[in-house]
């Protein structure tokens, strides 16, 4: 319950955030160069990118930025916390960081100046070329034969009667040679349900997805060991499934 109030307590204050920048008004002093800034292609493997924004103070008084908010931790911000002087410049620097963010990608920026009274929108966008991280970034546990997996536990947690819940298994083939990848449940248990991969390629990665159905005759705490095996070899390791039902 205590852990419940306290999800409810963020997502509250988060709302009530979001309120407050959209309700907030346009700037109507602060003129930037550009609205949107556009990086093309960029490559994961190269790391972060930076863009400086330029704006103008068109207003009668000076103006500070108070804050530049992002809805994406992918972004960071840097500004010059010296007010800006009526007919002068002043500028903020985005930098993106592309780590384990492929493909294409449109981040808004909010600044706020004025005590937080007033709001400049930009944006930034363009599209990542991913590289293939090491295995053990993402695929930390090695169950042998040149098989790497992404969990060790499938900890399906509470499920209620006659629902399902799913989990997604990473798996990688880190040999040189084509590789059959099956998967088998230790003893008589027809509630967890998968597709084999099958065939892999020589340093092929995928996933797989587990479902698991809670059946009415089911009751307490469930341990399931699935194991993997390759080229028709059971591996020693399992991966343990462990489910509570849910009344």
């Amino acid at each position: 319950m205590r852990q419940m109030r306290r999800i409810i307590a963020i997502l509250s204050g988060a709302i009530a955030l979001c309120g407050q920048l959209y309700s907030q008004n346009e700037s109507s002093v602060l003129l930037f160069d550009e609205k949107i800034f556009d990086f093309g292609t960029i490559e994961e493997k190269k790391g972060v990118v930076s863009h400086v924004f330029i704006f103008k103070n068109t207003g009668d008084t000076p103006v500070a930025i108070d804050e530049i908010v992002s809805g994406c931790g992918c972004t960071d911000s840097e500004f010059s916390e010296v007010s800006i002087e009526p007919g002068k410049k002043g500028r903020i620097t985005i930098t993106f960081n592309p780590l384990y963010r492929p493909g294409p990608f449109s981040k808004e920026i909010i600044v706020l100046s004025n005590n937080r009274k007033e709001t400049n929108r930009v944006w930034i966008k363009g599209s990542v070329i991913p590289f293939m991280h090491p295995v053990e970034e993402d695929y930390p546990y090695d169950f042998g034969e040149g098989l790497y997996l992404s969990l060790k536990v499938l900890a399906f947690g509470k499920i209620r009667p006659d629902e399902y819940k799913r989990i997604k298994l990473r798996y990688s083939n880190e040999t040189d040679s084509f590789m059959e990848l099956e998967f088998s449940v230790d003893g008589d248990n027809n509630d967890i349900k998968f597709t084999n991969p099958g065939k892999l390629s020589p340093r092929q990665r995928g996933e797989i997805y587990f479902y698991y159905y809670m059946s009415k005759r089911k009751h307490g705490g469930m341990e399931i060991f699935v194991y993997p095996v390759v080229n028709g070899k059971k591996l020693s390791q399992p991966l343990e499934a462990t489910i509570t039902r849910a009344d």
